[in-house]
């Protein structure tokens, strides 16, 4: 019996469905009494008993015509067969259910997509009643994280499990051009099981191919699902070698124990000193996060880590990494973590503890390669209007050297400092009022003196002399609270011009107590205190000029600030401003030192123009130039204080340098800057910077020049000159070649240098690269190779090289 056109079913049949329940409609459809209609509902025939009607199911079945066999007790759909049913669809030449069997057959050109977007194609596909077990022919998958499956023949059983013959994978899209060519990269096995269940994928007797050509066999491993984004298993391992530690091979072990929490165990074999353990746990609460690391060893020659030994003035033989290296265990611990307390306020912390200086960089375990660490826990409350922000903080040194610089009883412990802004909801006189707060709790345990030598006292504008000793900190207990009440009100003038009225009183109390040398002006007080009154008026005058083709802003500026002489100038320890960089970013700022430590004085005009021009071209330039004025008072840059901070600022003298910067963006992937700071009498280059990046064509690059004249009492005797690069050029179709370099043309040393070569495309990425450092007390030589296979394994081989 024959019977075409399109038929549309209501039902729910109890049999099973085809992945993940496909089809259960068409078999009721399909095993109708004879004499159904073309177009027909399941109530509408009798249906035998063990088939339940789902009635809220709808299913869409096409076909060219319907075929019932009562001798053999099949139905078919055959020609054109197109099945939509619950976001399932299959396609095929022909559909079959053989009611003997209990299996419903498709073939010819079969091709199925689920509602995931996974697609199937084969040529035949076979499966039982209860749609769990079943076999495919010739089969092809897709899915939608773009990985892909073909065998020989496919079998379904448990419900759950997988099995393909002879099937390849790969997570590389086929060449468009060229179907038939091989992908990049691809695993051929003779059986490959797929494991719904535990969302694993099993490969058995496996061999990597790339471009066709096997280059790897490997009896049997084991990958996860690549929908699934956390499973427990074996990470790709990481190969080394170097000097100090041989051959290294790690082979990290992720153990995912729940969602919300999991842990990585990495064993570490070297070579030369034996078995690492590394531990990493992190878990993820209600309100926050956090993660804690751990990693020691008990090196098998730990005199391999040390250099060459000198002769210090009592005669004794001194190594230069100390004698931290020399002790059997070394190991650290971090731990970050962050959290929300409710909507306004944060806690977290962020610290490390070693056994030594140079663990974490002799074994490029937890932390950057950086020269100190800091640790620091932390409570923040920010809502719109108002900020509080509590820390304590305690730096550790990473690095060797000899120079009583990197002594650790230097570095200060901060315990706490705590910052805060208030503004007050209310207009004062029309302005803003607010309130800034400060409380600064530092110790030592040693002083921080550097010495000037060799420096002429005219050298530059007759700060430093010879002989000076400057402390970077001193020994003992540093306390000060600071509290400053500001006020300020913006006003539009007629014609456009901008009016900024500022006002503050600020007041500090300081306790002193130090324990070391007291230098020589430095006050006797032991809780001495400073009030600072400010006033002052800012002055913008924007104009515009529109152009054919472009639009000019001018915009002169200036800025008065009075106020009294800066109390205890230069006899009050300076911890938190010593860092001052007088350039164009600070130039209209009240008060240009860095911390709270020092309090600018003294009546001071800052002035300058800005200038910004956009064009149609999608060219934009910005500029600004300016100067500051002395105007009377004594200047606290020319005050000469225990941290030699103002000396070589450029701000000590009554006329201060020029400050400029140009920018340029061509708005075509070229971006340039340049920014100095010029000398007052002869405009000589104090300090300057030129940097750029463009992209052109295959090439993209960067560089930047910087060059800063000498500055004593930062313990800087020579000018510095550093040119840093960067440059990726596309050589081929996913080719590219790629390097960097730092040049210090004061030492007339190349500090860093790296190039390499690397491929990416959709499936894979490697890379191959060489580095080298320089002029520091751990240089280093390494070349690294980086292979990531996507969805599959990432893995790298890196070795130093003596």
């Amino acid at each position: 019996m024959r019977a075409g056109g399109v038929i549309r079913v209501l039902t729910g049949p109890k049999a099973g469905i085809l992945r993940r329940a496909l089809l259960p409609a068409l078999v009721g459809a399909l095993l109708m009494a004879p004499g159904f209609a073309p177009r027909v509902h399941a109530q509408d025939f009798g249906l035998t008993s063990d088939v339940k009607i789902k009635r809220d199911a709808q299913m869409l079945v096409e076909a060219d015509e319907l075929v019932y066999d009562y001798d053999r007790k099949t139905v078919s759909a055959v020609g054109n067969v197109k099945i939509y049913y619950t976001g399932y669809t299959l396609e095929a030449e022909t559909v079959t259910y053989i009611e003997v069997t209990a299996k419903l057959i498709a073939s010819g050109n079969v091709k199925m997509t689920d509602p995931t977007g996974v697609v199937l194609y084969a040529e035949q596909i076979d499966i039982t009643d209860d749609f769990r077990d079943g076999f495919v022919g010739s089969l092809r998958v897709d899915t939608p994280d773009q990985t892909h499956f073909a065998a020989e023949r496919a079998e379904r059983t448990n419900g759950d499990q997988t099995v393909f013959v002879n099937g390849v994978y790969t997570a590389c899209e086929p060449c468009k051009e060229n179907p038939d060519k091989p992908p990049f990269w691809q695993v051929k096995s003779a059986r490959i099981v797929v494991d719904d269940k535990e969302k694993l994928i099993h490969f058995h007797n496996a061999t990597f191919e790339f471009f066709g050509l096997p280059v790897a066999w490997v009896p049997y491993f084991t990958t996860a699902d690549p929908s699934v984004k956390r499973k427990t298993g074996f990470l790709a391992p990481i190969i080394g070698n170097s000097d100090t530690l041989g051959w290294s091979l790690s082979t990290p072990y992720f153990i995912a124990l729940a969602p919300s929490y999991d842990v990585t165990l990495t064993p570490t074999y070297y070579e030369e000193q034996g078995f690492m353990g590394e531990v990493e746990w992190r878990q993820r609460l209600r309100k926050g996060q956090y993660s804690l690391r751990m990693a020691g060893i008990n090196q098998d020659n730990p005199k391999n880590f040390l250099k060459d030994p000198y002769t210090d003035a009592a005669g004794n033989k001194v190594y230069a990494h100390g004698n931290y290296s020399q002790d059997e265990f070394r190991g650290a611990i971090t731990s970050a973590g962050r959290f929300s307390l409710n909507k306004n306020w944060t806690f977290g912390w962020d610290g490390t503890i070693s056994t030594d200086r140079t663990f974490t960089r002799d074994y490029n375990v937890l932390n950057d390669d950086t020269d100190f660490t800091t640790s620091e826990v932390h409570l923040t409350g920010l809502d719109d209007r108002n900020y509080l922000d509590v820390r304590a903080e305690y730096f550790q040194v990473l690095t060797d050297s000899m120079s009583a610089r990197y002594s650790q009883g230097r570095q200060a412990v901060i315990s706490p400092v705590i910052d805060g802004n208030h503004i007050f909801d209310n207009p004062v006189l029309g302005g803003q009022l607010s309130l800034t707060s400060n409380l600064t709790v530092l110790s030592r345990e040693e002083d921080d003196p550097f010495t000037i030598y060799g420096q002429d006292p005219s050298a530059y504008n007759g700060i430093a002399s010879d002989g000076t000793t400057y402390y970077r900190g001193l020994a003992g207990e540093y306390v000060r609270l600071t509290e400053e009440l500001g006020w300020e009100r913006k006003m539009i003038a007629p014609g456009g011009q901008v009016v900024t009225a500022f006002a503050s009183l600020r007041g500090d109390v300081f306790s002193v107590d130090p324990t070391g040398a007291v230098p020589a002006g430095f006050t006797d007080e032991s809780t001495p205190g400073r009030i600072m009154p400010t006033a002052g008026l800012e002055w913008r005058y924007p104009i515009m000029a529109s152009l054919p083709g472009s639009t000019h802003i001018f915009e002169p500026m200036a800025q008065i600030v009075a106020r009294p002489d800066e109390p205890l100038a230069g006899k009050l320890e300076n911890d938190d401003a010593q860092s001052l960089i007088f350039d164009d970013t600070i130039l209209m700022r009240e008060d240009k030192f860095s911390g709270y430590d020092r309090v600018e004085g003294g009546t001071r005009v800052n002035y300058g123009i800005h200038y910004a021009g956009t064009f149609d071209s999608g060219l934009t330039l910005d500029s600004l130039f300016g100067q500051s004025y002395m105007v009377s008072g004594e200047n606290s840059f020319a005050v000469d204080d225990i941290s030699g901070v103002g000396g070589y600022s450029g701000l000590e003298s009554r006329a201060s340098d020029y400050v400029g910067r140009v920018a340029l963006d061509t708005g075509r992937g070229t971006q340039l800057m340049m920014r100095g700071r010029f000398d007052q009498e002869d405009l000589g280059v104090n300090y300057g910077e030129v940097g750029g990046a463009t992209t052109i064509g295959a090439v993209t690059a960067s560089a930047t020049y910087v060059y800063s004249r000498e500055q004593p009492t930062a313990g800087k005797l020579t000018s510095t000159s550093q040119i840093t690069g960067a440059a990726s050029v596309k050589l081929a179709d996913r080719w590219r070649a790629f390097g960097s370099a730092v040049y210090d043309f004061s030492a007339d040393q190349l500090r860093r240098d790296s190039v390499g070569v690397g491929y990416d495309n959709s499936c894979v990425s490697l890379s191959i690269a060489y580095s080298e450092t320089r002029g520091v007390d751990i240089p280093e030589r390494s070349v690294m190779f980086r292979l990531l296979l996507r969805t599959l394994a990432e893995g790298q081989v890196n070795t130093s090289i003596q």
